[in-house]
């Protein structure tokens, strides 16, 4: 492992609580300029500004979001992170859905994150 772990555990908890509480440009600012975004089977995304235009488009598309955290394994270039993401679906029924997300780094900015999550039942409100 190499790098400040507990700087980068704490950029996590800054990037989820700036997701919880609908602040997408704070979420995106640790991003490198032509970083890459890919949610699930989604295309990837490439650039701060379009990371944080389709951050706030998943964020406002939820009645609320909660991030629990479970598990960050920091290898040096890269963190492997393991949340329980809380949201409503559209009928109501709370949600707790299971994320997984690698984030690779250059130096202490985010080069590419990638999140392996089923978002459907958020959408469709069939959790």
């Amino acid at each position: 492992m190499s790098g400040d772990v507990t700087g980068r555990a704490q950029m996590v908890r800054s990037m989820c609580a700036a997701v919880d509480r609908g602040d997408a440009e704070d979420f995106a600012k640790g991003f490198r300029d032509h970083a890459t975004y890919t949610f699930g089977n989604g295309e990837t995304i490439s650039g701060r500004t379009a990371i944080a235009a389709a951050t706030a488009g998943a964020v406002a598309a939820l009645p609320w979001v909660r991030h629990t955290i479970r598990e960050i394994t920091d290898t040096g270039d890269r963190l492997f992170c393991h949340f329980t993401i809380e949201t409503a679906a559209p009928d109501g029924k709370h949600l707790a859905l299971p994320c997984m997300t690698v984030i690779s780094l250059f130096g202490t900015q985010v080069a590419d994150y990638t999140v392996y999550m089923d978002f459907s039942p958020a959408m469709a409100g069939d959790g």
